[in-house]
C-alpha cells in the first residue's frame, strides 16, 4: 500500500478527503494558503509550498476552488511542475471543463508526471460518511494501481474514459443534482399548497418509485425548513451550475438545466443565501 499522499488544497473539502485517509493509515502532507491548524490536529503533515508536497509524496493530490488555483499550483516557482519524480501521479479533483484538464494533463505529462482527472461527487459531510463518488478519467493502467488509494476517500471511484471525461461526467451530475432539487421542491411545494403536511408527504415518497437521492436527502431538509445541515450553499453551488450551463448551453438545448439555474439565481437574489441549496423551496413556495 502506498503510504505517502500528497493533498494541494487542503479546503474543506481536501481536509475531509485527508481525514479519510488519515483514519486508514495513510501519512498526508498538505498545503494551502491560509491556516492548516485543523489538519495538523487531525494528523497532517503541513507544508510551506506545492512543491514540498510532491517531495514528501507519493501520489499527490489537487483540491482547489478554480482553474486560475490550480495553474498557480503548477507554475508556480515553488509548485509541482518543479518538483515531480518520473511518473509521479497527479490526481487532479478540481470541478473544471474538460478542456482546462487536458491542458493540465499535458504540463504534467511534460515534466515527467502522470495525471488523472477525477472530480468529486458529493459534500464534505458525504465523503466523511463514506458515501462519496470519483468520476475518474486518464489511463485506465493508471487508474487501477491507486485503485485503493481512491476508494479510501470514496467507496465508489469509477473509471469513465480518457483525460476529460471525468469533468464531462461531473458536469452531468451537477445538473442533475440541481434539476433534482429544484423537482423536490416543487413538488413538496406542491404539497403544501394543496393542503399537505409536507413531512408526511415527504414521508410517503421517500422509498417509492417517485422518489430520488435527491428527494430524500434534500426533501428532508426542505420538510424540516431547515438548510444548516446540507452541504454547501446554494450561492456555490450556482457558481458550478452556471459553469456547466455555459458550457454545454451553446452546444444544444437544455430546457431543463435552463429553468433550474433562473430559479436558483432567483432565490440567491431574493436573498437565499448560506445555506443548503435545498433552501431553493422557501423562494418557490413563496413564489406565484
Amino acid at each position: 500500500m502506498t503510504k505517502k499522499i500528497g493533498i494541494i488544497g487542503v479546503g474543506r473539502m481536501g481536509f475531509a478527503m485527508a481525514q479519510n485517509l488519515i483514519a486508514a493509515g495513510y501519512t498526508v502532507t498538505g498545503y494551502r494558503r491560509s491556516a492548516m491548524d485543523a489538519f495538523v490536529t487531525a494528523g497532517g503533515i503541513a507544508a510551506v509550498s506545492p512543491a514540498e508536497v510532491v517531495a514528501a509524496s507519493d501520489i499527490v493530490f489537487t483540491c482547489l476552488p478554480d482553474n486560475n488555483a490550480v495553474h498557480d499550483a503548477l507554475v508556480r516557482p515553488d509548485g509541482i511542475l518543479q518538483a515531480l519524480k518520473p511518473g509521479q501521479i497527479v490526481v487532479e479533483t478540481t470541478s473544471l471543463p474538460p478542456e482546462d484538464k487536458r491542458a493540465h494533463a499535458k504540463a504534467i505529462a511534460r515534466a515527467g508526471g502522470v495525471m488523472l482527472d477525477c472530480p468529486v461527487s458529493g459534500t464534505p459531510g458525504m465523503l466523511k460518511a463514506g458515501r462519496g463518488a470519483f468520476f475518474v478519467s486518464g489511463d485506465r493502467a493508471t487508474a487501477d494501481s491507486i485503485n485503493d488509494v481512491l476508494e479510501t476517500i470514496c467507496p465508489r471511484a469509477t473509471w469513465v474514459g480518457d483525460i476529460g471525461a471525468g469533468a464531462a461526467t461531473k458536469s452531468v451530475a451537477t445538473a442533475l443534482v440541481a434539476i433534482h432539487n429544484l423537482a423536490a421542491a416543487e413538488g413538496l411545494a406542491i404539497a403544501a399548497r394543496e393542503g399537505g403536511d409536507i413531512a408526511a408527504v415527504y414521508d410517503a415518497i421517500s422509498g417509492s418509485p417517485a422518489s430520488s437521492a435527491m428527494f430524500e436527502m434534500r426533501g428532508a431538509l426542505m420538510a424540516k425548513r431547515d438548510y444548516t445541515s446540507g452541504g454547501g450553499s446554494l450561492e456555490g453551488y450556482l457558481r458550478g451550475l452556471s459553469r456547466v450551463h455555459d458550457t454545454s448551453g451553446p452546444q444544444g438545448a437544455t430546457p431543463l438545466l435552463d429553468v433550474t439555474r433562473a430559479w436558483y439565481e432567483a432565490a440567491v437574489d431574493a436573498g437565499h443565501t448560506g445555506q443548503d441549496q435545498a433552501c431553493v423551496f422557501e423562494h418557490l413556495i413563496n413564489s406565484k
